[in-house]
């Protein structure tokens, strides 16, 4: 028997926990800083960041474009490099996240890719350079505190999804799962994204946004981000297809004032739900086969139906809670809008710090990577070009 999953697209509750966990994960591996601001739409620049670029040296010579190997050095900074093989390294692991599969170096679509990374690879890089000069490290201590974060985050979000019986560390694991990492990758990460928090929270210091702003946003977002749409709480009893019979008995035993937990547990058939009494959580439209969906919310309060066939097969559905459409209210929401705020004006003003060290440590690109210049026409990434044309000042 095909398990019952209560979403359209085949995740159970606790299956879109863990997805929007898994983007806590990364989201914090990043750093609750605004880095992630600054990188968004470049996150795989930072779920990689174990892999990324070895600091070298503490004087900016010109790229080096006589050596056709790995070794290449396709950007130079006072304190740092980026080798041929360290971006390539980072454009295909970007593909290999993106499902793009593997590109092909001198393709137009690695070119494009190159072109994008390129001001993302150098500011961490450059942000690195500064931690090392500064002496900016993290402790294991500060790494098991992220971490308990990570799985605060994760557990508050299996529980918001109607995962009541799932505990912390089972919830952690999960999430882990989902994401395709083990814990000691994750703590790898944390090792390395927290010295680039610290840099952020040093040369940018606090930001405070006033309560005229944090009104402004609240007022222009709030049908958006902070509404909560009409949910249904149900439970079901899932019957194979060729169970009619049997249904329409235990539902008639139901409305005799039959146990519905208990029944659920003797007659169901979704593995899922049958040892929690049916119990499905709370859901939004959306979440359910069109035919659950319309009896779900066809139904009032406390009230029973079905049975209802799906491709799953037959379900005796009880709605045991309705959840009107809400708004939370400014005050409630007062903390998150601030944070918000905070971060974007942060991330603003790290920007700008980059944009002035990348002048300061005067950054020079191998000629086909300057992201200042378009992308290569007749010469690709992996020919050689000629020396004395081949360094370009960053702007």
């Amino acid at each position: 028997m095909q398990e019952w999953k209560p979403v359209a697209k085949g995740l159970p509750s606790i299956g879109r926990a863990i997805i929007r966990a898994v983007s806590a994960i990364q989201s914090t591996v990043r750093s609750s800083s605004t880095l992630s601001k600054l990188f968004s739409g470049k996150l795989w620049l930072v779920v990689v960041a174990a892999s990324l670029l070895t600091l070298a040296g503490c004087s900016s010579a010109d790229p080096a474009s006589e050596v056709d190997s790995s070794a290449k050095k396709v950007v130079t900074f006072d304190g740092g490099e980026v080798t041929q093989g360290e971006l390539r390294e980072q454009i295909q692991q970007f593909a290999q996240q993106s499902g793009a599969g593997e590109i092909k170096p001198g393709s137009p679509q690695y070119d494009a890719a190159v072109q994008q990374a390129m001001p993302q690879i150098v500011g961490i890089e450059i942000a690195q350079a500064y931690a090392k000069e500064q002496n900016i490290t993290v402790s294991e201590k500060d790494i098991d505190k992220e971490i308990e974060t990570i799985k605060d985050q994760i557990y508050e979000q299996a529980q918001q999804a109607g995962e009541q019986t799932i505990s912390r560390e089972e919830a952690f694991n999960q999430a882990l799962e989902q994401a395709g990492f083990s814990e000691k990758e994750l703590r790898n990460d944390i090792r390395e994204q927290l010295p680039l928090q610290k840099v952020q929270e040093q040369v940018v210091g606090d930001a405070e946004p006033s309560q005229q702003e944090i009104k402004a946003y609240y007022d222009e977002n709030k049908d958006l981000q902070f509404a909560t749409p009409e949910q249904r709480c149900t439970s079901h009893i899932l019957f194979n297809k060729d169970q009619k019979q049997k249904a329409e008995e235990v539902k008639q035993q139901l409305e005799d004032g039959g146990d519905f937990a208990k029944l659920a547990r003797e007659f169901s058939q979704d593995p899922g739900s049958k040892d929690k009494g049916g119990d499905l959580g709370c859901q939004a439209k959306g979440s359910f086969v069109p035919a659950f969906e319309d009896a779900a919310f066809g139904a009032k309060e406390g009230e029973v139906v079905g049975p209802v066939e799906s491709e799953f097969g037959l379900h005796v559905i009880k709605v045991n809670e309705v959840q009107a459409e809400s708004t939370a209210p400014l005050e409630e929401v007062e903390p998150q809008i601030r944070e918000q705020l905070a971060q974007q004006e942060q991330a603003t003003k790290f920007e700008k710090w980059l944009e002035e060290q990348k002048k300061e440590r005067n950054v020079k690109y191998l000629t086909d990577y300057d992201p200042n210049q378009p992308p290569p026409g007749g010469t690709t990434q992996g020919q050689t070009v000629p020396a004395p044309g081949g360094a370009t000042q960053g702007q």
